[in-house]
């Protein structure tokens, strides 16, 4: 019963919130970089310290305050009733998590096993990154500046002498450290010659072949008014075509004569010999290149169990679906006399779409999928990280809020 106390699950739950702040400051609009710091190392030092009993509380809220939104996509899939199983799933998965965290008894051990969690990803899921407390603050949110906060506190935690003060020294060690070369100015000097174009194209409405003809309208007037703009590139989110693009040859066609003027990057599905790809395609002087995604969706777009009983879901909850097929590699392509790597939502938050630390993405997203909630918010956190610890400037092209150039700090 001691897991059932109001001392041990208040003491989980206000952990949790120190945790989640972040967030939540962001999705308000808040900017108090050393508040957040504060609140973020508050909640470090609670994990490292609150016994075993609280901190699989701390690991239940946390998990649900960070991800509650997911459930909400299965409104599209007629699921509502699953989304209070999907939102408790995902605090459990997490209590379990914390719960193993927290048989480290020893601060330094807790403190190393925190530092290693980004590395742990639940059905392949990876937005679970104890940096992300820090970024925007005036920490620094890599790796070593996340492991030296944690390597302080620790130190601090584990001795009992006055002397231990001086472990909280490292902590300036982790003081944001701005990029040494002006990224702004080359991301505002690209930002004049690119359309970022973001749509707001109801998820229950999009997939709906009567509003099919008004989407791909909406999105070719779009191209028209970047090339009256004077813009040389336009950047349209995933799905941007609510179809298999690759098999409407006459809006190929189409596409492809606008592109004498300007460059064009847009999201659609992609269908070659029974499987279906989530692609981006790029039109550029008539000519088309069309790139797949590398890293699908846990649960979205793929299922990430043995087969037998991915088919089974597949079958129970998405009407028979198959999973989407990937590419074997990420993308790289052309564009305004620069390198640029190709990603798509979910993948261009993940490590491996930053292979050689590229100077240059785009991404595309539709977070329709969950409106309204604090997705787009952690989205765009996790790509502000990846920024800066790759340096890497991304064009972030929505369907829902927050369409944005991401340059690091």
């Amino acid at each position: 019963m001691q897991y059932f106390t109001t001392p041990t699950i208040s003491l989980g739950f206000f952990s949790a919130i120190s945790a989640s702040a972040f967030i939540y400051m962001s999705h308000l609009g808040l900017h108090a970089p050393w508040l957040q710091a504060f609140l973020g190392m508050a909640a470090l030092f609670a994990w490292l310290r609150i016994p075993v009993p609280a901190m699989a509380w701390s690991g239940f809220f946390t998990g649900i305050f960070w991800f509650w939104w997911i459930g909400m996509s299965f409104r599209y899939y007629d699921l509502g009733w699953m989304i209070p199983l999907i939102v408790l799933s995902i605090g459990g998965v997490y209590g379990i998590v914390f719960w193993l965290l927290s048989l480290l008894r020893h601060p330094l051990m807790r403190a190393a096993g925190v530092g290693l969690i980004e590395f742990l990803h639940p059905f392949g899921f990876d937005w679970f990154r104890p940096a992300l407390l820090f970024t925007g603050s005036v920490l620094g949110d890599s790796l070593w500046q996340l492991w030296t906060v944690l390597a302080a506190l620790a130190l601090f935690l584990s001795f009992r002498h006055p002397g231990r003060y001086a472990a909280l020294l490292l902590i300036p060690l982790a003081l944001h450290r701005p990029p040494a070369e002006d990224l702004h100015s080359e991301a505002s000097a690209l930002k004049r010659q690119i359309q970022l174009t973001r749509t707001n194209i109801d998820q229950g409405n999009k997939w709906k072949p009567r509003y099919r003809n008004a989407i791909v309208e909406l999105n070719l007037h779009a191209i028209d008014l970047a090339v009256e703009q004077g813009k040389r590139a336009v950047i349209l989110p995933e799905s941007a075509f609510p179809l298999y693009l690759n098999l409407d040859i006459d809006l190929i066609r189409k596409l492809l004569k606008m592109s004498r003027r300007i460059t064009i990057v847009t999201g659609a599905l992609y269908y070659e010999k029974g499987n279906a790809y989530n692609s981006t395609y790029l039109f550029r002087k008539e000519k088309l290149r069309v790139m797949h995604k590398v890293v699908l969706v846990p649960f979205g777009e793929a299922v990430p169990l043995p087969k037998w009983i991915g088919h089974w879901i597949n079958d129970l909850f998405f009407d028979g679906a198959s999973d989407y097929r990937t590419a074997s590699r990420p993308s790289d392509f052309e564009m305004l006399g620069r390198k640029w790597r190709n990603a798509i939502c979910y993948e261009a938050t993940c490590e491996r779409l930053y292979e050689e630390d590229p100077r240059y993405m785009v991404a595309l997203s539709n977070n329709a999928w969950f409106i309204p909630s604090t997705e787009p918010t952690l989205q765009r956190l996790l790509l502000q990280l990846q920024a800066n610890r790759h340096k890497t400037i991304i064009f972030h092209a929505t369907n829902g809020p927050i369409t944005d150039v991401i340059v690091p700090q």
